[in-house]
């Protein structure tokens, strides 16, 4: 099969998840009481984020910082991150989005990139 078949479906696949974490992190700030458990866990996570350099570092490259937290294809990145800076950077919905989109298909590529490299080192193994 094709690689390039699954770049739309990653991109679906995320583009599913940013309303969903956005809802989730307005609702957070409410007065529900349902999710008052996720509003100490935003809470919590905003004071380890202001506690680190490397978070902060990020914080202060702006949009370019949240499409790096939303690309890198590493454990703690990825979209819920990304999501959770532009709720903290205090950026709309539709700027938010864009700038996690971009940082998706960044973050596509990256991994094919590896994921095809990896298999090129196998296969030249294997002859």
């Amino acid at each position: 099969m094709d690689m390039l078949f699954f770049i739309p479906l990653a991109l679906f696949y995320d583009w599913i998840q940013i309303p969903i974490f956005g809802i989730l992190l307005e609702q957070s700030t409410s007065r529900l009481k349902v999710l008052s458990w996720l509003k100490k866990r935003v809470n919590k996570a905003m004071e380890s984020m202001e506690n680190k350099a490397f978070l902060r570092r990020i914080i202060n490259l702006g949009d370019i910082g949240v499409i790096l937290v939303s690309a890198l294809p590493i454990r703690g990145f990825g979209i819920l991150s990304g999501s959770i800076l532009t709720f903290f950077m205090k950026k709309g919905r539709k700027e938010g989005s864009f700038l996690l989109l971009t940082g998706s298909l960044m973050g596509i590529f990256i991994t094919m990139a590896l994921a095809t490299s990896a298999m090129d080192l196998i296969k030249g193994y294997i002859r």
